[in-house]
């Protein structure tokens, strides 16, 4: 959202910069492969995608950390939630995840093995990101989702769920993933930053610019220009979930290295290919000024 918040405010043109956005709503993974192949320049995407394509040999970096944390839920549909009060009780059941190789992937691996489950305990399906999610989780053709906002906020208020973890908080990032997680981030290919490190800093500038307007102005506000492809139609349920997200937007862009490691362990834990977490990998590229 602060990517297309960024364009519309004109943040961007007052760097230079001409933006054109477009929204992978098949999930994080498809855009890194739009990446890859050279379609896009540019990313805003999960950081943990950095780290595997490094292990995988391919030299992708971080230049600005949109979100502190993750703002990710795990949540089980309220006709099970007596049934099912923590990790360990997925066991046998479906799990929702965005798609194969995605972030919300890795992550629900992670919490499922720190669970004490194995692999093959849970069964989990991908159901694309947003809405699809939701409707696939109230038909109950999954019993359980790994989801966002404001799909978090809309299944609350329908009392569809009951989240095992919130990491909508710091807290409820540390209880899902022993540490604060760093989520999205815009990351390029390294060859594009050597050899366009001005471009770079004004992306990374009217970021900046876009973050600490939006907290700076009041929730409504906010609502009010949040673009039409990110908010639902209810103005009401948009400021439930800007007010649930308070912690998400970062005031600085900058990656805290101790959270660096969080995302490291989780990846090296869930994927061989990964390097392990005795350093904090360097893939760190900052750009801040």
């Amino acid at each position: 959202m602060p990517l297309e918040l960024g364009v519309n405010l004109g943040n961007f043109k007052e760097e230079g910069l001409d933006v054109t956005v477009e929204n992978f709503q098949a999930g994080g993974s498809k855009a890194l492969q739009a990446l890859i192949g050279g379609s896009v320049d540019g990313v805003v995407g999960f950081y943990d995608h950095t780290i595997q394509m490094q292990a995988q040999g391919k030299e992708i970096s971080c230049v600005f950390l949109l979100n502190d944390i993750p703002a990710v839920l795990l949540g089980v549909r309220s006709d099970l939630a007596d049934k099912v009060r923590s990790g360990a009780d997925l066991k046998g059941l479906k799990l929702g995840i965005t798609a194969p190789d995605s972030s919300t992937d890795t992550m629900a691996r992670y919490y499922i093995k720190k669970s004490g489950l194995g692999p093959r305990d849970v069964k989990i399906i991908a159901v694309g990101s947003g809405t699809p999610g939701m409707v696939a989780l109230e038909a109950k053709n999954i019993d359980a989702l790994v989801y966002f906002d404001p799909v978090a906020t809309l299944l609350s208020r329908k009392n569809a769920a009951k989240p095992l973890f919130d990491a909508r908080t710091i807290e409820g990032s540390k209880t899902a993933f022993s540490g604060i997680y760093p989520t999205a981030c815009l990351y390029l290919q390294q060859s594009f930053i050597d050899k366009n490190p001005e471009t770079v800093q004004r992306l990374v500038n009217a970021l900046l610019k876009t973050h600490r307007w939006i907290n700076s102005v009041s929730t409504e506000q906010l609502v009010d220009a949040v673009p039409a492809g990110y908010k639902t139609d209810n103005r009401e349920v948009n400021i439930d979930v800007l007010k649930a997200s308070t912690a998400l937007f970062s005031q600085t862009g900058l990656m805290d290295a101790e959270a660096a490691k969080v995302a490291l362990a989780v990846l090296s834990d869930f994927d061989p290919g990964s390097p392990r977490p005795t350093s904090t990998s360097a893939n760190l590229h900052q750009s801040l000024r």
